[in-house]
């Protein structure tokens, strides 16, 4: 343990704190870093302590074998003693619960799960452990996981960040040994032998042993030392230590001779070379896992299916009578590694099934998947095996089930009719691609897939054009077609009805509940969206729970009612992560449309605060558009820009509602930071994608966002055309407040200062419970009174709306609209109540010796001086007479001791006063 004194006793600290509280643990590092002896000592001191120790791996090849690093500690994947379960996924929430259970039985007694090599962790292991996490026991249990520091796929990588930010579960990075160290862990070399293997292995631990211990010359790399080492031995050895890297668990002896083809010797040889040992109650396993790796890379193709199918064979012939799902996904592994394409198919398609019998869903598909790209090089299809197309749906499901809704996309490609021709098959699969294209939003595909069931649909099949129905409504709604959308999502409600198909009800009720909301028709949309939740409810469905949890929020988003909108999104929330162990990707409109609605509302520091860090939104990018108008209302440029580019796929759909929101949102980006010419035409440009949409909401804020652009730079016809592209908005319940905005805005656009839109707009917007909208109108009203209306009535009317704004903007921290309201007040010259303090005031400008300073009118003037503006341009911007300016210039030229406008600004230069003036 010599470098590693300070994780072993921070890993001793977690253990002796268990009896107070539960703990994760992940130890990091290179390989040969020390990760697996590192906690070794830890579970040695453990079990000392009388803590139950239960140990677990994955292996490079396991990585499609259903809980594969658990089986050998918690005894997964076991039957359902007969229980039946409403949908797949309540079946895998009742497997994960009973694991919980387990879980919660051995910690009472206080206990370290050990998972070694999670790196190479199959799906259902990763979503298990994620879960186990978040839901630790009260007190009594470590989990101490390893991870090695690699490049594995992008699934494993997004586990790992996911849970290095949660408060629960210690990162234990390893660091290589230093020099020093080098020297203490190898007390019998000499130090120029030290120094030589230390500029060689940069400090890894076991790279320093082997160079040390083997005479290998210290330029070798870790793996060209142990390859030397398995030269030493025959091929019947090598082939011993390669078979530990196809198993996450240590070999049997039986498997060990299977490896050797029945040579003990050659086990002995392994044994005696150091290079496999044996481990009481644990079998026989590799001395380190990159050594299995490297003897297992070193086999030529033919003696790896040599490898594959004498273990394949051998595990085949122990299976029980009732096998694990683990059990005889090994088998399945092993010969499709074996590439014998008859008993590799046989197993896959049993594997898949196993899979759905322990609720593995993740799995299931792999081997589905596997079972089909294997169906065309069996001679003879055996009976009892499904035809390719059916295992390429099932397949499929399963995949899209779990959100890999890409591989289950790509499962399916091409011509449907050339791959099977049963009728029911190619229906069953043009409705499973249909659902995949609508959530990727491939809008023409789902609905060409549409097309070809309702061709293959026999005419008197109702229950079938039941389904069909939907899948064509949802297809047409997510593109905005809501119009054609219900006619057959009220088809799919009847004969779903009719047919008593359960589902399919609950899907039309959603969908007939999104048009009715989009019609404003909301306590009818409410309706349906209730029934819908119910029916999602006692199904167990998870992807119809959160599409109907996006259906009730949006509706309280519109009826302005954040609290239930909360109370919906929780309630949903909760039940899909039981049933997915996770988020499913619909889950980012529901809490999107929450985030949206406490926004709209003023309550800021929920909205930001909504989403948890454990629960990170998926890849669909709505939940970030969202986050982007709270960050820019706040001021975070930076923060807006990182929530846009994660949004950025959002482009890329065909679908409007995501399109006009990622547009949106960039166009508001553009206008905050000074690029308004852009602005308007980003607006003008999505305006044209989005303007047939039939969810106004959709179209209100971008109109918003490009009348204020087309405003600041002074383009009345661009405006118009923007009113013209988005005027059916003021069909909306916003109506009024927008209408009052356009009327606004129109007048800013050709100079004008017109104060009553923008009074009317504030009264609606407040009407509305809209903080931020109201404070923007108020401060665009103070402008137009200002403008306008000189005179001290104007003034006090001024003053009333810029202390109101300021009031608003404060309370919601709304630090850029703050700052506006800021400047007019000081321009103007109107107290807005805001208590000043000395940090406040401005450095006085000093005269020459004798002459006064300057006052902080005359600074302001000298400022708009310096930018060189005329005296009108200075009595416009600072709501004065083109007079009163020319005796404020003539006051400040005296002050400063100079003769020209040319000279002051020199001094306003020097002074730092051609610079806009702090808040």
């Amino acid at each position: 343990m010599i470098g590693r004194e300070r994780e072993l006793a921070l890993l001793g600290e977690l253990t002796a704190g268990l009896s107070g509280v539960s703990a994760v643990a992940i130890v990091r590092g290179d390989a040969g870093i020390g990760k697996t002896t590192l906690v070794r000592a830890a579970v040695a001191d453990a079990a000392s302590a009388g803590l139950r120790i239960l140990s677990g791996a994955c292996a490079p090849l396991s990585g499609a074998v259903a809980y594969g690093g658990l089986d050998a500690a918690l005894g997964v994947g076991r039957d359902t003693d007969g229980e039946v379960f409403t949908s797949v996924a309540a079946g895998r929430a009742w497997a994960v619960e009973s694991m919980m259970r387990t879980v919660g039985e051995i910690a009472e007694g206080g206990a370290v799960l050990v998972v070694e090599d999670v790196h190479w962790a199959d799906t259902s292991t990763l979503d298990f452990l994620a879960h186990l996490s978040r839901n630790l026991p009260p007190k009594g249990l470590l989990v101490l996981l390893t991870w090695r520091d690699e490049d594995p796929d992008p699934e494993h990588m997004r586990w790992l960040g996911e849970q290095l930010r949660l408060l629960s579960v210690t990162d234990v990075h390893l660091r290589p040994l230093t020099l020093e160290e080098t020297v203490r862990q190898l007390p019998e070399c000499s130090a120029e032998v030290v120094a030589a293997v230390y500029a060689r292995s940069a400090g890894n631990p076991y790279l320093n042993a082997e160079l040390a211990g083997s005479g290998a010359e210290p330029s070798e790399s870790l793996r060209q030392v142990l390859v030397s080492r398995l030269d030493a031995v025959g091929l019947p050895a090598r082939m011993v230590v390669a078979a530990a890297a196809t198993l996450g668990r240590g070999l049997t002896d039986d498997e060990l001779l299977a490896a050797a083809s029945g040579d003990a010797d050659a086990v002995w040889e392994a044994c005696a070379a150091g290079l496999v040992v044996r481990e009481p109650g644990r079998g026989s396993m590799a001395r380190h896992p990159v050594l299995a790796e490297v003897a297992y890379e070193g086999l030529l193709s033919r003696d790896r299916r040599q490898l594959h199918g004498r273990l394949a064979r051998c595990l085949e012939a122990v299976l029980p009578g009732r096998p694990s799902a683990v059990a005889v996904a090994e088998v399945a592994e092993q010969y499709h590694r074996a590439e014998d394409p008859d008993r590799g198919l046989v197993w896959s398609v049993r594997a898949a099934m196993a899979a759905e019998q322990g609720y593995a869903i993740a799995e299931a598909g792999h081997w589905y998947a596997v079972a089909a790209s294997l169906w065309g090089s069996v001679r003879k299809v055996p009976a009892g095996v499904p035809e390719k197309l059916p295992l390429l749906v099932s397949a499929a499901t399963h995949l899209g089930s779990v959100g890999q809704t890409a591989s289950a996309t790509a499962l399916l490609e091409g011509d449907l009719t050339a791959m099977s021709t049963t009728r029911e098959d190619v229906l069953r699969a043009a409705l499973t691609r249909c659902w995949l294209g609508t959530t990727v939003g491939d809008t023409e595909q789902a609905l060409r897939d549409v097309e070809l069931a309702q061709r293959l649909a026999s005419v008197d099949d109702e229950p079938t054009w039941a389904r069909i129905c939907a899948c064509e409504a949802m297809a047409l709604g997510t593109c905005s077609r809501w119009d054609e959308a219900e006619a057959p999502a009220r088809v799919a409600l009847d004969l779903g009805t009719k047919y008593s198909d359960i589902r399919t009800v609950g899907k039309a009720h959603a969908l007939l509940g999104m048009r009715a909301s989009l019609q404003g028709l909301l306590s009818q949309a409410l309706g349906h969206d209730q029934t819908a939740l119910a029916i999602a409810h006692k199904l167990a469905e998870p992807e119809d729970l959160a599409m109907a949890g996006t259906g009730l929020t949006d509706v309280y988003l519109r009826l302005g009612d954040p609290d239930r909108a909360i109370q919906v999104a929780g309630f949903v929330g909760q039940r899909v992560r039981r049933l997915m162990l996770g988020r499913h990707w619909l889950e980012d409109l529901m809490d999107g449309n929450v985030v949206q609605a406490l926004y709209e509302s003023g309550r800021w520091d929920e909205a930001v605060a909504w989403m948890p860090e454990s629960s990170a939104p998926s890849d669909l990018g709505f939940f970030q558009v969202m986050a982007v108008h709270v960050h820019l209302a706040r001021g975070d440029i930076a923060a807006a820009e990182q929530s846009l580019l994660q949004a950025a796929s959002l482009r890329e759909r065909d679908q409007p509602l995501f399109v006009g929101g990622y547009g949106e949102a960039r166009t508001r980006l553009l206008l905050q930071t000074g690029h308004a010419e852009e602005a308007l035409e980003l607006a003008l440009s999505v305006a044209g994608t989005v303007h047939a949409s039939a969810d106004k909401d959709v179209e209100v804020e971008l109109l918003l966002t490009g009348l204020e652009a087309a405003a600041a730079v002074g383009a009345p016809d661009r405006l118009e055309q923007l009113v013209s592209r988005l005027g059916g908005v003021t069909k909306s319940r916003t109506r009024a407040a927008v209408s009052a905005v356009i009327d606004g805005e129109r007048s800013r656009a050709v100079g004008g200062f017109d104060p009553d839109p923008w009074l009317i707009a504030a009264r609606e917007w407040s009407a509305l419970g809209r903080p931020y909208e109201e404070a923007q109108a108020r401060l665009r009203a103070a402008e137009a009174v200002l403008a306008g209306r000189p005179g001290a009535a104007a003034r006090r009317t001024a003053a009333e709306q810029l202390s109101a704004a300021r009031h608003l903007a404060e309370r919601l921290r709304a630090a850029p609209l703050l700052e506006q309201i800021g400047k007019l007040a000081r321009l103007a010259r109107i107290d807005t109540g805001r208590d000043t303090t000395a940090d406040d005031q401005p450095e006085p400008v000093p005269g020459p010796a004798g002459r006064p300073a300057l006052t902080d009118r005359e600074r302001q003037v000298l400022g708009l001086l310096a930018d060189g503006l005329t005296n009108r341009e200075i009595g416009k911007a600072l709501y004065m007479s083109p007079k009163t300016a020319s005796v404020h210039v003539t006051h400040i030229l005296d002050k400063l001791g100079v003769q020209t406008r040319v000279q002051a600004a020199a001094i306003a230069a020097r002074l730092g006063l051609d610079q806009p003036p702090p808040m």
